[in-house]
């Protein structure tokens, strides 16, 4: 009898350890992926990476803009995409940096002149949506939001 009470208590404490275990592993495993960010599965290059903030910042300037706010390069500077390594580097022809150059030219104009933010920042996405028509045509539903006359549904 006093051997089945031992056995049994053994089995009840294995079984104990063996579950506490296993539930403070799955819990690391839960903190760790709340810790460690999500890797986008595309592994997007520093160009892809760069145009995505640059369409936040349009974002936020659109709003600003139609709020009456002027905007300026201290709080939304230019980002020179075109020097950093795009997703496909056959990209880097002499028209994607003639696109480049009237981007930018656009975008000084925006923040050089405050007196036409509007026009000036529609010139701007325009420039981008001229330039994606012949590069990388996949955000330019994204860019056709930031236009000023754009209703969230």
């Amino acid at each position: 009898m006093l051997k089945k009470l031992i056995t049994a208590c053994l089995f009840v404490s294995v079984c104990i350890l063996v579950s506490c275990s296993g539930s403070t592993k799955k819990t690391n495993e839960e903190n760790e992926s709340c810790i460690k960010p999500i890797k986008d599965p595309n592994n997007p290059k520093p160009m892809a990476l760069m145009m995505r903030s640059m369409a936040n910042y349009c974002d936020s300037m659109r709003l600003e803009i139609n709020n009456g706010k002027v905007v300026d390069s201290i709080k939304y500077p230019l980002m020179p995409f075109w020097t950093a390594e795009p997703t496909d580097s056959s990209v880097l022809e002499t028209l994607f940096f003639n696109n480049a150059k009237q981007f930018a030219a656009a975008y000084r104009q925006l923040m050089g002149n405050t007196g036409d933010q509007k026009e000036n920042y529609t010139t701007v996405i325009n420039a981008c949506i001229h330039c994606h028509n012949s590069y990388c045509s996949g955000p330019l539903k994204r860019i056709r939001k930031l236009t000023l006359d754009y209703k969230s549904e």
